[in-house]
């Protein structure tokens, strides 16, 4: 074999994996904005009449903010607002898939904000999602915790 070939080979791979690579780059399936992490922890605050809220927002990012809410079994009500500019972003919506008789938010477009009330069970970790973007990741954790 001369010193060329393995040359040649090395050459050909180093191209093929440039050219996987660009191709890759050029998917839909991959946004930047699915790359993103997910980001900040917030407590829910007493309401009044044993009603406890958070507030989540989301946007252009495809992202909850915050995307871990902790709240304590009980009356919760989640205020979500879509803080795009009105006409330039994405509708999204949040879900709680495994929480039993817990429908979730109304779907809002940019500028609105919708809000939903339910009863948080015993003590556990639920994922909530936007039913639109969840194939972008666009998730968070709802975490019950006793007391």
């Amino acid at each position: 074999m001369s010193a060329r070939r393995p040359a040649r080979l090395l050459v050909g791979a180093v191209a093929a994996a440039c050219a996987a690579s660009l191709l890759a780059g050029c998917s839909n399936g991959s946004t930047v904005a699915a790359k993103r992490p997910h980001q900040g922890t917030a407590t829910a605050s007493p309401l009044g009449n044993g009603v406890q809220q958070v507030t989540i927002t989301t946007g252009n990012d495809l992202r909850f903010h915050p995307s871990t809410v902790v709240v304590h079994p009980g009356r919760v009500r989640i205020v979500l607002r879509n803080t795009a500019k009105v006409g330039s972003g994405p509708p999204h919506n949040l879900r709680v898939p495994n929480l039993p008789g817990a429908p979730g938010t109304a779907t809002i477009s940019a500028g609105q904000s919708a809000h939903w009330e339910f009863v948080a069970p015993a003590p556990g970790r639920y994922r909530f999602v936007c039913t639109i973007h969840v194939s972008q990741g666009q998730t968070g954790t709802l975490i019950v915790k006793a007391g």
